[in-house]
């Protein structure tokens, strides 16, 4: 596609722009490939306004979550994604990136919603994971709790999820703002084996939630059903080891967000496996990059191994786009994992903005995610 760009008000960063006067291009993973989505000029002002804002307190919260850490050592204390002692100042993912919030924006105003109300209910760019042992876990949490309203937050209405019971996510997910600044941030509360499961389980996760197994039944509405029935089952499986912090129900609302099926049919369970194990290795290739040549190597072997990467991963996409799309999503939305990345043009963890063309292109109507984020 050729992309004309205007050449008195576009601005370029790393061979990507963004036009003050035509707005900015979205390009967003959907089942047949690429689709394209826009933001009108001051629409996007507005999103790179509240992206600057979560990158400017990101410092003082990545800062303030280890002397949170620091003060349960006791506890068994961990914060998920902190290198600091590795020389890495920033919390991994702990602002998620300026891509996605514009994917994430573009979606919501193609569906008609209005862009501040959309961006007023995205709490999580600045998010973290704190992680207790089991036997001092509900302690802890209270204590997190004293100590950042102390510091002058509250937790939002309506936030403080306890999951604890449910059978294929356990944990408590909060979201906290500053009662001056207003700043927002998600705080999830999991033991080390409960943050480890809820990474295993990842990329089930995303095969539900990106539409897949909808895609694989062809319009059977009981088949994706099934499908989803073993997702959950086998995502219990992985918690049947984890030990449920005594007393945690004092701390949040109860939520169970499913209710197993154990008779869903065993080739449904088999099939989502093997979907679960090629999208790990399809991520865990895409982790590992192109392969580094070695020394003495021509550049006729460089290409033909390159041309063979290409045609690989041609193929892999032409044959299952939903999958594709599956692990695109994966590769954006691991929160508080510290194993993937947000975003595209990762570098730091800071993001840089998406191409754009003079026209705003008609915005498609892509798919809604299914069920509840995490």
């Amino acid at each position: 596609m050729r992309r004309n760009v205007c050449s008195v008000n576009c601005v370029g960063s790393q061979g990507r722009r963004i036009c003050e006067r035509h707005g900015t291009r979205v390009e967003r993973a959907g089942p047949g490939g690429s689709s394209v989505l826009s933001l009108a000029p001051e629409q996007d002002q507005r999103v790179r306004d509240v992206w600057n804002r979560a990158a400017e307190a990101r410092p003082g919260l990545d800062d303030t979550m280890r002397r949170l850490r620091d003060q349960s050592a006791e506890r068994g204390s961990g914060l998920v994604g902190d290198n600091k002692t590795r020389g890495i100042e920033e919390v991994d993912h702990s602002l998620k990136g300026l891509d996605w919030l514009r994917r994430k924006v573009a979606v919501e105003v193609a569906h008609g919603a209005d862009v501040d109300r959309v961006l007023g209910r995205i709490n999580d760019l600045n998010r973290y994971t704190l992680t207790f042992e089991p036997g001092n876990y509900t302690q802890a949490t209270q204590e997190t709790y004293a100590r950042l309203k102390d510091l002058g937050y509250e937790p939002m209405p309506g936030t403080e999820k306890n999951t604890w019971q449910d059978p294929v996510y356990q944990g408590i997910n909060t979201t906290w703002q500053h009662q001056e600044s207003g700043q927002k941030f998600e705080l999830q509360f999991h033991t080390p084996d409960s943050f480890q499961v809820k990474t295993d389980n990842h990329e089930l996760y995303e095969l539900a939630r990106s539409g897949h197994f909808e895609q694989i039944s062809a319009g059977d509405p009981d088949r994706a059903k099934q499908y989803h029935q073993a997702s959950d089952l086998l995502q219990n499986e992985r918690y049947q080891n984890v030990v449920v912090p005594p007393g945690n129900e004092v701390v949040g609302e109860q939520k169970i967000h499913v209710v197993l099926n154990p008779k869903v049919a065993t080739e449904r369970v088999q099939e989502v496996r093997k979907m679960e194990a090629d999208l790990k290795d399809q991520n865990a290739k895409q982790a590992a990059g192109p392969t580094v040549p070695q020394q003495g190597t021509t550049t006729a072997q460089i290409q033909n191994t390159t041309q063979a990467q290409q045609k690989t991963q041609a193929t892999a996409q032409s044959t299952s786009p939903p999958l594709a799309k599956a692990a695109a999503l994966t590769s954006r939305g691991r929160a508080g994992t510290g194993t993937a990345n947000q975003g595209s043009q990762t570098t730091g963890n800071t993001q840089q903005g998406p191409a754009v063309t003079p026209a705003r292109p008609q915005i498609p109507q892509p798919p809604k995610l299914q069920g509840p984020s995490r």
